[in-house]
């Protein structure tokens, strides 16, 4: 299975231009039919939030809490988070204990994840 990682949002220009703003900003987006790929959290940001927005159907978050290597494996065990399959926009904050989280979905849907 494929994974990803949270990385710095390279738009963030108020981060870039602005020398008082010290706190680097994570994004990851992505579309996803199905089992998306597992985003691995960064250990120095903190908490994070998720968003799914079905085009149809329904989607939820799975989080794990399996070492990156169970993770890059293929073998994390997948949790799925507190709102269940949800058929509309949702998001939630998820603590930065996990590993990594990913999007579920039955059709297209929108996932955001940003720190």
């Amino acid at each position: 299975m494929a994974t990803q990682f949270l990385t710095p949002d390279t738009a963030d220009t108020q981060f870039k231009d602005d020398g008082a703003i010290t706190r680097q900003r994570y994004r990851f987006s992505a579309s996803v039919n199905g089992a998306g790929d597992w985003v691995i959290l960064p250990p120095e940001i903190g908490d994070v939030v998720v968003s799914v927005a079905p085009s149809s159907g329904t989607a939820r978050i799975e989080y794990t809490l399996s070492s990156v290597a169970d993770v890059e494996a293929g073998t994390a065990v997948a949790r799925n988070w507190p709102d269940g399959d949800v058929a509309g926009y949702t998001d939630s904050l998820i603590s930065n204990s996990v590993t990594a989280i990913r999007c579920v979905s039955t059709a297209a849907t929108d996932f955001v994840v940003t720190a």
